[in-house]
């Protein structure tokens, strides 16, 4: 994965657990790895153990997505229109259910353009 892609990586990992409010001490201790290694994880370390990486993924539900599946303006737009719609039918959505119909989009997109 190059640098970029780690600092990425990092970036959300530190995101998620701030969201969470959780401290680094807290999510090492939950993972198995030291708050250093978290930290280094967070800061886009380039070169760190993937089994270590893949547990600190799954312990924040942080997910990878290849590039071409990244929600892109069109597919926040329908899916902003779809939530806009059922707003109309009094069937309020969260975040969570936004967030919903917008992977439904962007699959959407994806079995389009394979086909």
């Amino acid at each position: 994965m190059p640098s970029n892609r780690m600092q990425e990586l990092g970036t959300a990992v530190r995101v998620e657990r701030r969201r969470r409010q959780l401290s680094q001490a807290a999510v090492a201790a939950a993972t198995g790895v030291s708050r250093e290694w978290l930290s280094r994880l967070e800061n886009g370390a380039p070169r760190l153990e993937a089994d270590k990486v893949l547990q600190v993924l799954d312990f924040l539900g942080v997910a990878v997505v290849r590039p071409e599946e990244h929600p892109t303006r069109a597919d926040i737009a329908k899916a902003q229109k779809v939530a806009w719609s059922m707003e109309l039918e009094a069937q309020p959505l969260t975040e969570e259910g936004f967030q919903k119909v917008l992977r439904k989009v962007v699959q959407h997109r994806l079995t389009r353009s394979t086909a």
